[in-house]
């Protein structure tokens, strides 16, 4: 995934999802899903920013490919990147949130701050993001 990634940032747009897009978005989804959880935590008084914050830091290479990756895909249209964003914030950014929820997502985060490596997050991220939410017809395969 992190050869995929870090390689990935075409000139232009796909007119199709391929593979290495589709591994963008579940990383993208899964960065904006981490930081509105964030925020809801803390909302209700459970601060979970510091470990978030170290496990976006260990991992930041692969986010910021993957960002690159999706504002290259989008980029054909304006604004697109930024609705999408936009889309997948309100999705996580509301519901209801507990202590006990804060904790599990504090866990996740903390252990792939200790944890560098394309390998690590790729298998959180696929088991938590199993379709990312982004529109368009996936590539046929060669």
């Amino acid at each position: 995934m992190a050869c995929v990634l870090l390689a990935a940032n075409p000139a232009h747009a796909e007119t199709c999802l391929d593979r290495e897009t589709i591994t963008a978005a579940r990383v993208h989804e899964f960065e904006t899903m981490m930081m509105a959880v964030t925020l809801r935590c803390k909302a209700i008084g459970t601060d979970i920013g510091p470990v978030m914050e170290a496990m976006m830091g260990t991992h930041r290479p692969i986010f910021a490919a993957a960002d690159r990756r999706m504002r290259a895909f989008f980029a054909p249209q304006k604004r697109a990147y930024e609705s999408y964003s936009t889309q997948l914030g309100n999705r996580y950014g509301g519901g209801a949130t507990d202590a006990a929820n804060c904790h599990r997502f504090e866990k996740v985060a903390r252990e792939l701050a200790g944890q560098p490596g394309v390998t690590s997050l790729g298998r959180v991220v696929f088991a938590m993001i199993d379709k990312p939410r982004i529109a368009g017809a996936v590539c046929s395969k060669p």
